[in-house]
């Protein structure tokens, strides 16, 4: 056995594939090779750095070689966009200036010029696509601000699944966390992603959303960033992300 070789599951993880549990599957399904053989054994190890691992024909890179990512404390006033015909500022400004090329970071999700908090950026294409799509099931979180006064019993078609615009929405969880006589503050849960779903499913019961503040994306949390604070992530927090959900079959 090579002194670097590590378990598939991780290396693919690692790289950005699947999280660990799916990969068993993939290797199952027939879809990795190992030096140009299909592997059929979730348990192997491997060395990515001298041996040929494939996915779905690809090459599956080292770790070292694994995606780049950033997370920015979004504030209100800037545009989720790479660039603007109004010139606005975009969230690409609000990042250290040595960070700020354009063709190298793809924004993750959205927020509205006027939402803040959590948003991320990668130089993945691949990851990009992982964390938001909803049959990975990566989960968001937000603090929301309402006028009105929610009550738990009339929240419940949030959960159950509204119909917006055509498209079947739904919300994970929602928490009452405060309810005055004119607005409330609530916490929602969501990994399905549709444009503005928080506010457009909020408008449909007739709340009208005064403040919108993403707090968690996957595991990952606003905690040590200052409003408009950015930072890189470790790669054990990219894989961290990738292991929060898991795809939907």
């Amino acid at each position: 056995m090579r002194q670097r070789a590590e378990k598939i599951e991780k290396v693919l993880a690692a790289a950005g594939i699947c999280s660990r549990k799916k990969a068993g599957e993939l290797i199952r399904l027939g879809l990795v090779k190992l030096d140009g053989r299909v592997l059929d054994d979730p348990a192997v190890r491997v060395d990515p750095q001298t041996q040929v691992l494939e996915y779905c024909g690809e090459r599956v890179h080292p770790a070292a070689e694994t995606p780049s990512c950033l997370l920015l404390y979004k504030i209100a006033g800037f545009v989720t966009s790479a660039s603007d015909p109004h010139n606005k500022r975009t969230v690409y400004d609000l990042l250290p200036e040595h960070e700020r090329d354009r063709n190298r970071w793809l924004y993750v999700g959205r927020l509205d010029r006027d939402s803040e908090g959590l948003l991320l950026f990668t130089d993945s294409g691949d990851l990009a696509h992982r964390l938001t799509h909803p049959s990975f099931k990566v989960p968001k979180r937000y603090r929301v601000e309402v006028e009105g006064r929610p009550e738990a019993s009339l929240l419940k078609p949030l959960t159950e699944g509204l119909t917006v615009d055509g498209r079947k929405m739904r919300m994970d969880r929602v928490r009452v966390l405060r309810s005055g006589k004119n607005s409330g503050t609530l916490e929602v849960t969501l990994h399905q992603g549709e444009k503005r779903q928080v506010k457009r499913m909020l408008g449909q019961l007739g709340f009208k959303v005064a403040a919108l503040l993403r707090t968690h994306f996957g595991p990952l949390t606003l905690k040590g960033l200052e409003p408009g604070g950015c930072r890189r992530l470790s790669r054990r927090e990219v894989v961290s992300l990738l292991e929060s959900g898991e795809a939907r079959q």
